[in-house]
């Protein structure tokens, strides 16, 4: 029970004596004061409040007719039932801002972890946080005011938005809900990012007898969820009723107008909604549908596109036909008619086949003229359709002001009209889609297919130049940040990653999946796609990422195996091959292996298989039953996937690969067996290379004193340039003390000294860890 409400009291700031008269402002103070009052009052507790207790406890300040219509606005709160009460739940459209140096956006200008009260790392020492962690800046305090929210707190503002919020936590996962096992029908089951926790737990309907589902926010799957997306374990313990105050508002839209059965299946009109009979929303083929009301709830109306052409058109206000549609009254033969469709555009701007809404306004002559057209006979408006329909999603009864030539005018979307504020003249307003025929939504959904084909899912699909590349960089919380830099640490232990960018190149793309699709028929369906490491100078780094790898114009550094374009299994090798002052550069790139083969320095391209001068080997490698050296001679091979930026580590001594204790090789391939060209992609597996068993003793070693000189490999070289490797001279003792867990005693390493090794010698192995593990799930951003 909440304490009388004295210390939530908004005060009232008079007005100079010039606006005292305006009833109008008078009218929205009081609207701003009231709001504010009850988001304080709610968020103050647990971000909701006992209907009868807070119409108590405000009765001393607030008009019951005031409280009423605030209380009403669906926008700002939820009236609903639990626990058999009525319960006011808070509701906001304020978002959090995810862009790090934004300016000028609708949203609130915060860091994350300093909002969700947490010590931000970013922000220690003379360390500065990028993310703002001032709550009443000019721009958050403008927007608070807009939002009657000027008068929370931090933490009270961390609960209201954490419930409305969607990026803050994440969401329950519903199909682990339904169907047997431990992880229901869940399709992505223990790598899933949705949480795993009883539905009717967080609603307070389960008795917990038989259910076999989690309980508790603390299991393991639950709490690495939670932690990946920053929540601590101070937190948990509020998080059963942010979670029940998510789902009454998510339950609250159900009935209205973009709730389950109003809204049509964007992943159904693109043929693979996961959800399949379980989805709450309409699966239809078209991203529209008109039906009128039976005696049993809604159907279809026979003549469905025609009744979409003519209410795409302004002008009209019924449709054609015998029975005409009346679109202002939305009746046919006073029967009740609706439309549904996709969600609108400007909520899904990356999805094909949403709605796009045109704005329109009626001039004196009954002509409509779309917002910001030059068809208007005066000059045209300073707000778009586009613009006009962002604040239309975000408040349908709001007034939005706006200019056109020297008239300013006022367009009220509750009542659609526009009025000139100067001569008080009054147009009419409508709001129609874009008509896209059933012809045409069959074009953009082929066309769609083909544009994206080769695109994988998880690239950004904002940073898709049609030509050229754009260099996307990647959070270091990201599981596909993880699993590369994992990868990038199995030899370079001694090195610190300071930054990752995902190379999106569509051109190179697509030719790298039609290489792996020849390749596919050529070799049975197999491609024997690898990731793979190269060592270059920065200079070289755009050149690569718009054109890939060309040996001739990188630079050469020998041809032991062949003259082509050389890359590593293990990073250290191609870590000699970078600049050598400052930061450094190396690609992480997928290569298509093929059939591999022995390679050899007079190579201009794999040899022949079995002397057909028609049939050639894919690639060359340094030994053929444990490869680590690959050499490809077709670019197209190739797609430089990332871009690793990276240096020495603090107070650490950069790790040589010779320094790594030696183990079973294994090789980061990636299975394209099937017909699919993005199963590599979306389903990378680890695959062991085959090893041949040798004797320990017979393994050559090369000295550390040696190792630690060598410069390795990177672009366009082989080893010939470690020929000096068979000098006595290259063996002279630099360290007075040798390291005992490679050699064991001075006894083993005397015949590296009197015996120079040969050419060739043993790769260091590579050891699985948790990092290849994460590469074989789905890389989801």
């Amino acid at each position: 029970m909440m304490s009388k409400v004295q210390c939530y009291v908004v005060p009232h700031r008079p007005y100079p004596d010039s606006c005292a008269a305006d009833p109008q402002r008078d009218s929205q103070l009081s609207t701003m004061q009231t709001a504010a009052l009850v988001y304080k009052v709610t968020c103050a507790q647990t971000g909701r409040s006992d209907l009868c207790q807070l119409t108590d406890d405000l009765s001393g300040q607030i008009q019951r007719n005031e409280l009423d219509q605030i209380l009403g606005n669906k926008q700002l709160f939820v009236i609903c039932s639990l626990d058999g009460k009525k319960t006011v739940i808070a509701k906001t459209q304020l978002r959090l801002c995810r862009a790090r140096d934004c300016t000028g956006c609708s949203n609130i200008h915060l860091c994350k972890l300093y909002l969700l009260g947490e010590d931000c790392p970013h922000n220690r020492g003379r360390r500065v946080c990028r993310f703002s962690h001032d709550l009443y800046s000019d721009h958050n305090n403008q927007l608070l005011r807009q939002h009657y929210l000027q008068e929370l707190k931090r933490e009270e503002l961390c609960t209201l938005l954490m419930q409305n919020d969607y990026t803050l936590l994440p969401p329950v996962c519903f199909t682990y809900n339904r169907g047997a096992g431990e992880f229901g029908f869940c399709p992505d089951k223990d790598t899933c990012r949705r949480l795993h926790i009883c539905e009717k737990y967080l609603r307070g309907t389960c008795h917990r007898g038989d259910c076999d589902r989690s309980h508790d926010f603390f299991e393991p799957h639950p709490n690495r969820t939670l932690q990946s997306r920053g929540v601590s374990s101070g937190m948990v313990g509020s998080l059963l009723s942010v979670y029940r105050n998510i789902l009454a508002i998510w339950d609250s839209n159900s009935p209205g107008t973009h709730s389950r059965g109003t809204e049509i299946c964007l992943f159904h009109i693109k043929n693979y909604c996961k959800q399949g009979n379980r989805c709450g929303k309409v699966h239809f083929h078209l991203p529209y549908r008109w039906e009128f009301k039976d005696g049993q709830g809604w159907s279809q109306l026979t003549d469905n596109e025609a009744i979409e052409q003519d209410y795409c058109d302004p002008s009209k206000s019924y449709s054609g036909g015998n029975v005409p549609v009346h679109f202002d009254t939305m009746t046919r033969n006073s029967v009740e008619v609706r439309r549904i469709s996709t969600v609108s555009s400007v909520t899904q701007p990356n999805f094909i086949l949403t709605t796009r809404w045109a704005w329109y306004w009626e001039d004196e002559f009954g002509h409509w003229t779309q917002y910001a057209s030059s068809e208007g006979t005066d000059t045209s408006a300073t707000i778009t359709s586009e613009e006009l329909e962002k604040k239309y999603q975000e408040d349908n009864s709001g007034v939005i002001e706006f200019t056109a030539g020297r008239h300013t005018y006022e367009l009220s979307m509750q009542d659609m009209i526009q009025s000139n504020q100067r001569f008080g003249t009054k147009r009419l307003v409508r709001r129609r889609p874009v008509f896209v025929s059933a012809a045409e939504v069959r074009k953009i959904k082929s066309s769609s297919v083909q544009t994206h084909k080769s695109i994988p899912h998880h690239w950004d699909k904002l940073n898709m130049p049609e030509t050229g590349f754009k260099r996307v960089t990647l959070e270091s919380s990201s599981k596909e940040y993880t699993a590369i830099a994992d990868l990038f640490r199995q030899t370079m232990t001694g090195f610190r990653v300071t930054s990752m960018e995902r190379v999106q190149n569509r051109g190179l793309w697509e030719v790298f999946q039609w290489q792996a699709d020849q390749m596919r028929k050529n070799n049975s369906g197999r491609t024997n796609e690898k990731i793979l490491f190269h060592g270059t100078d920065s200079k070289h780094i755009d050149a690569i990422c718009q054109q890939n790898f060309d040996w001739r114009i990188c630079g050469t550094h020998g041809t032991a195996y062949g003259k082509g374009s050389y890359f590593a299994r293990d990073a250290s090798y191609s870590h000699r091959y970078t600049s050598c002052e400052g930061t450094r550069a190396m690609f992480v790139c997928r290569v298509l292996v093929g059939e591999p083969t022995q390679g050899s320095s007079s190579l201009l391209r794999p040899p022949a298989k079995d002397g057909e001068d028609t049939r050639l080997y894919d690639s060359c490698v340094d030994d053929v039953c444990n490869p680590s050296i690959f050499v490809i001679f077709e670019k197209h091979q190739v797609y430089p996937e990332y871009l690793l930026q990276y240096e020495e580590g603090s107070g650490t001594e950069a790790a040589d690969a010779s320094v790594s204790r030696p183990g079973r090789p294994r090789t980061k391939t990636l299975s394209s067996s099937s017909g699919n060209l993005f199963s590599p992609l979306s389903q990378p597996t680890i695959v062991t290379s085959h090893v041949v068993r040798r004797r320990e003793q017979s393994m050559e070693r090369v000295p550390t004193s040696y190792l630690t000189k060598s410069r390795g490999f990177g672009s366009m070289t082989s080893l010939n340039n470690l020929h000096q490797i068979n000098s006595s001279s290259a063996f002279s003792v630099q360290r007075p003390q040798p390291r005992m867990t490679l050699y064991q005693s001075p006894a083993r390493l005397r015949p590296f000294v009197t015996n120079p090794p040969r050419l060739r010698y043993t790769q260091p192995m590579t050891r699985r860890t948790t990092s290849m593990a994460a590469l074989d799930q789905p890389w989801l951003l």
